[in-house]
């Protein structure tokens, strides 16, 4: 998922999940209540240490880099 932010500047949840959900454990990926791919929460907490500078857009569900006209705080 790294690696993916640092090249692109953005990274979608579902694109990251999908791929992590082909690894066949639970604890990287998993379906939500609505079917929706999710990152694991242990894979988010780290991934979120690793891009403290990084926002997620929750309308569009992807994280990118932080923009100066960006409110505080992780989620925009």
């Amino acid at each position: 998922m790294l690696d993916q932010f640092d090249a692109k500047g953005f990274l979608y949840q579902e694109e990251a999940a999908t791929h992590l959900l082909h690894l066949h454990d639970a604890d990287l990926a998993y379906y939500d209540g609505n079917g929706n791919v999710c990152v694991g929460k242990k894979v988010l907490s780290a991934f979120n240490k690793l891009t403290s500078a990084a926002v997620y857009e929750r309308a569009e569900k992807f994280w990118r880099d932080r923009l100066p006209s960006d409110q505080p705080g992780r989620q925009q």
